[in-house]
């Protein structure tokens, strides 16, 4: 962190310290509702660019997000050149990079999941665009299914892709009630940091260590003592005890909860941002069909809130963040030299 010191230049007495922290820059592609976009600003980072498709999506994005860019463009036609003009920025410039791309392919609560679904070719989109954009970190989200059965040869072909890139790349299966989320939500989670950056700050953890221990602390009952269970529904309608975290919420309406009357219902909006770790002050509009879709489409804010900080306070730090910056100043000031930053 860098200190400005201020001083009173009558009497020479300093007078107040002011704390000036580079902030970290960040585009959301397959951006959602803004759950990932939440957790990285409570992270503390700065977005310059969110990418979504689906309209409503795209509504409730806006409204809670009035100040971030949003775009609605088609991903499988983007080029790097022209993302990086949207957010004014050069090649190896923008910090964190992070994607969710489509897991309908992928998931297996899809029968009919296909090898060859259209939508698994965004994820290899994806890919080549963090490579012609050379992001500094990339982080990408997608479902555990993408790593099972018959998605194994594709899953194959995905981490040959990340071996090509110029990053330091690891994988995890992410439990969401280790960070803060009461609900069994398991996400393949792919972190990469440039290999230059990697290299002149021997960066170690890519991933943050959980931050519960006590998983008691992430059940139902914890959060709403009156619901002494519930039931998945979608693939399995049976009784699950309240003590346990909620089950995977998904886009679909089909989950219920059991009351201490024994009323079966399904849970309601405010249920539901409870148990994927959305805060009350976080908006959603529309039907309730369309609200549920919004909350399980969306990755549980407090992961990629615990993504951000551990970015913020071991990969992307201010030393790092300044050596950057440094050398994007001196390219300005130098251009007769060509000098470029690292890529």
């Amino acid at each position: 962190m860098e200190k400005i010191e201020k001083y009173n230049r009558k009497k020479l007495e300093k007078v107040i310290t002011i704390s000036k922290e580079i902030a970290i820059t960040l585009i959301s592609l397959f951006a959602g509702c803004g759950g990932s976009s939440l957790g990285y600003e409570m992270a503390g980072f700065l977005e310059l660019l969110a990418i979504e498709w689906e309209t409503h999506a795209r509504k409730v994005f806006a409204l809670n997000f009035p100040n971030v860019q949003l775009k609605n463009i088609d991903i499988g036609k983007l080029t790097g050149k022209q993302l990086l003009k949207l957010i004014n920025k050069k090649r190896g410039e923008l910090d964190v990079f992070d994607a969710s791309p489509p897991c309908q392919g992928f998931s297996a609560s899809d029968t009919r999941r296909d090898v060859n679904n259209e939508k698994n070719k965004l994820y290899f989109k994806t890919i080549d665009l963090i490579n012609e954009v050379q992001p500094k970190v990339f982080c990408i989200e997608n479902v555990l299914g993408m790593r099972r059965g018959k998605m194994i040869p594709v899953w194959n072909l995905i981490t040959d892709a990340f071996n090509k890139l110029n990053y330091r790349v690891e994988f995890k299966v992410v439990k969401a009630e280790e960070y803060g989320v009461p609900q069994k939500r398991r996400r393949v989670i792919v972190i990469g940091v440039r290999n230059d950056i990697q290299k002149l700050f021997n960066i170690g953890d890519l991933f943050p260590k959980p931050s519960v221990t006590d998983i008691s602390t992430m059940s139902v009952k914890a959060h709403f003592p009156d619901i002494i269970g519930y039931s998945p529904g979608q693939f399995e309608d049976r009784f699950i005890p309240s003590t346990e975290p909620m089950c995977t919420i998904t886009k679909t309406m089909s989950a219920w909860v059991y009351e201490k009357d024994g009323m079966r219902r399904r849970p309601t909006t405010p249920e539901l941002k409870v148990l994927s770790s959305f805060p009350e002050s976080f908006q959603f509009i529309g039907s309730p069909n369309q609200q549920w879709a919004r909350i399980g489409n969306a990755v549980p804010p407090n992961i990629t809130k615990a993504i951000g900080e551990h970015i913020r306070e071991n990969i992307l730090t201010q030393e790092v963040l300044k050596h950057f910056s440094l050398t994007v100043n001196i390219e300005a000031n130098e251009t007769n030299e060509g000098l470029r930053i690292a890529a």
